[in-house]
């Protein structure tokens, strides 16, 4: 079970930095090494080559180049990733509820409240976001902090939306 759920979680850690490039702007890499996952990876080797790590120093290097969209109540810090899901347990149940289009300049706005059920009442969980347009193709509008029970949201999103799903790719462990 462990070894299931560590694969999960470092799936988890890997798509949220990917999706944070993209969010801030960048676009996602064209080859695996151009990931910020393989670059702190690769920070990790270099520094703790040969010597023992613990799970706490592993998540200071992923911290060390943290995005913006990543930091939970704006520090630079993967604690509410280490506290929550590497040390805990929950399996959340994610569900959209009040989900508003309001048209703006020449997209969407798209407001809600994201509940997380069967999950402790101080998991943090990192969200990502996606709209489904009128071709019925999903496009990534970014991640929403899930902080306790009922969490709101708004982002931009394309004229065309017509939908709102939560990690309609499978990224998260739930």
């Amino acid at each position: 079970i462990s070894y299931g759920r560590g694969t999960w979680l470092f799936h988890m850690l890997r798509t949220m930095l990917k999706d944070a490039e993209v969010q801030q702007g960048g676009r996602k890499a064209q080859n695996s090494a151009d990931e910020p996952f393989v670059r702190a990876l690769r920070k990790v080797r270099q520094r703790y080559e040969g010597k023992s790590i613990s799970t706490r120093e592993l998540m200071e290097v992923f911290a060390e180049d943290l995005p913006p969209s990543l930091r939970y109540e704006g520090r630079k810090s993967l604690d509410w990733f280490l506290d929550g899901w590497i040390n805990g347990t929950a399996l959340p149940k994610l569900e959209l509820r009040g989900v508003k289009f309001t048209p703006k300049g020449a997209g969407m706005a798209v407001s809600g409240t994201i509940l997380q059920e069967d999950a402790p009442k101080d998991l943090v969980t990192s969200v990502p976001v996606y709209a489904v347009t009128a071709g019925k193709q999903s496009v990534f509008l970014g991640r929403v902090f899930a902080d306790g029970e009922e969490s709101s949201f708004h982002l931009s999103a394309p004229a065309v939306t017509h939908k709102i799903l939560l990690d309609p790719i499978e990224t998260m462990l739930t």
